[in-house]
Formats: structure tokens, sequence, C-alpha cells
């Protein structure tokens, strides 16, 4: 028993670098959980530009989620060490800091939010194939030293 307690009284000591700087590498259910979520994202941006509905909701509560999204995607970019995986997150806070620049400024030209639509549905394709690449990439493998 006190051979598990060791075990784990050193492993909740050891230092924040020995954690993997991986978050999506490797897995399949971190991938294709944000692959799903870009499609669906990508869809519902698709509906509105074949109904033409391309205004974004700007009331506070839509502002307000946009900001909380692009807080959590700069923290997550902060916790990895991977570049691919920063990547996938940069792309993410580029499309949401667009969302929330065209909620915060309803009155645009109405061209300029078509734009915008058509630039928020290709980032969120590019965003799910991806994160889709994840599935089938495995981590790259840390060099010891």
């Amino acid at each position: 028993m006190e051979a598990l307690a060791g075990d784990h009284e050193r492993s909740r000591n050891e230092p924040d670098s020995s954690r993997t700087p991986h978050l999506l590498c490797g897995s399949r259910f971190w991938p294709l959980s944000g692959a799903l979520g870009c499609l669906y994202l990508g869809w519902l941006c698709f509906a509105r530009i074949r109904g033409q509905q391309y205004e974004w909701p700007s009331d506070f509560w839509s502002v307000l989620a946009y900001v909380v999204w692009v807080v959590f995607l700069l923290v997550l970019i902060n916790e990895t060490h991977c570049f691919r995986e920063r990547l996938l997150f940069v792309l993410l806070v580029a499309n949401f800091a667009l969302g929330l620049l065209m909620a915060a400024a309803p009155h645009l030209h109405p061209m300029t939010a078509r734009t915008a639509r058509e630039v928020s549905l290709a980032f969120w394709v590019l965003g799910a194939v991806y994160s889709a690449s994840f599935i089938f990439r495995s981590a790259p493998v840390e060099k010891a030293g």
C-alpha cells in the first residue's frame, strides 16, 4: 500500500513539464469531437448563407459567448506545447474573433456581413478537416534530454 501512495506522491510533485504537451495528438475522442463541432457550426453558417441571413446576433449574451470562447481558446493555446494543436486553436480563435467583431458591430454593410459569413464557413470547414487529421496522425515523438 505504501508503494502505491509513494507513486501517487511522486506524480503529484512532478513539475508541469512532465505532463504531455499534447491535448489532441494521439487521442481519438477530442479530435473527433472537434471535427464534429466544427462541421455542425459550419453547417449552421452554410444554412444562414443559403437563407441569405448574413447578420450576426448582437445581443449581450451572444457577444459574451464569443468573448468566453476567445478567452477559452487563448488559454488552450497557452496550455499546449504542440505546434499542430496551436495552429488549430489559432484558427478557431480567428473564427470566434470574427464572430465577436461582427456581433459587436451589427450595423455593418450587408456585403461585409456576407463576406464574413463566407470566411467563417471556410474557417469551420478547414477546422473540421484539420481536427479530423489528428485522428489519423499520432503524436510526434518527444526527444529525451
